[in-house]
């Protein structure tokens, strides 16, 4: 066994590549069709590759990604399986926000605000992807005041499985205007400590970004059942 292999290194090794992994999931940097490899990613993050894999399974376990012949990719969701999981997050996101909207600290206040003036200035000017990473950002701050590790653990979850999702409908532009009108009402109940607005205008929110979903799918099935004829 080379010093490379051996078992010490292994369990926090696995916690470093799942994390980095997941990461390049909520920013969008693991798309549809991308295939991840386990040598792969043990090279980029100078670590062997059974960390590495072991981090891969893990990621399959959590319904993060499936495993191939050639590797690992994202799970290819039907719009019934995306719209479950929008159900899940209208029962799951709007308890959380309203905890945090209690519980958030100046430093985390001041991090929403932030993130929230540079999603605004991607949306202004036009930035999609500065406005993704500033809306990521945003998220995590709130999230990461809510005092359920649990909870915020699932709906991590099942917001990450729909990521690829969100990155399509971002490139609409009626469901950027969305996500910077419900962003400016959510900061405007944090800054309050108004749980209860911040619950509805989350539940909202949700169920906005659900209706978009499925009339962005609507619309594509309709250009192609066009095309066919």
């Amino acid at each position: 066994m080379s010093k490379s292999d051996e078992v010490p290194d292994k369990g926090s090794n696995a916690d470093e590549a799942y994390e980095a992994i997941v990461q390049r999931l909520r920013l969008g940097k693991i798309g549809r069709g991308d295939r991840i490899v386990d040598t792969v990613i043990a090279a980029e993050l100078n670590m062997s590759r059974m960390p590495a894999r072991e981090a891969l399974l893990r990621l399959v376990n959590e319904g993060y990604l499936v495993g191939s012949t050639r590797g690992f990719r994202l799970p290819e969701l039907t719009q019934a399986d995306v719209l479950e999981i929008f159900e899940i997050r209208k029962i799951l996101e709007p308890r959380a926000a309203a905890l945090a909207a209690v519980a958030l600290t100046p430093d985390q206040l001041e991090q929403l605000e932030s993130a929230f003036f540079e999603a605004r200035a991607g949306f202004e000017t036009g930035n999609a992807q500065m406005m993704f990473d500033a809306n990521v950002r945003f998220r995590n701050a709130w999230l990461n005041a809510v005092p359920n590790r649990r909870l915020v653990a699932m709906i991590e979850r099942f917001f990450d499985q729909v990521n690829a999702v969100r990155i399509a409908t971002l490139h609409d532009a009626e469901s950027r205007q969305l996500s910077i009108a419900i962003g400016e009402t959510l900061l405007a109940g944090f800054r309050r400590g108004d749980s209860l607005y911040v619950f509805e205008q989350m539940y909202s929110f949700v169920e906005a970004a659900r209706a978009k979903f499925v009339a962005l799918n609507s619309s594509g099935a309709t250009k192609k059942a066009r095309a066919v004829k």
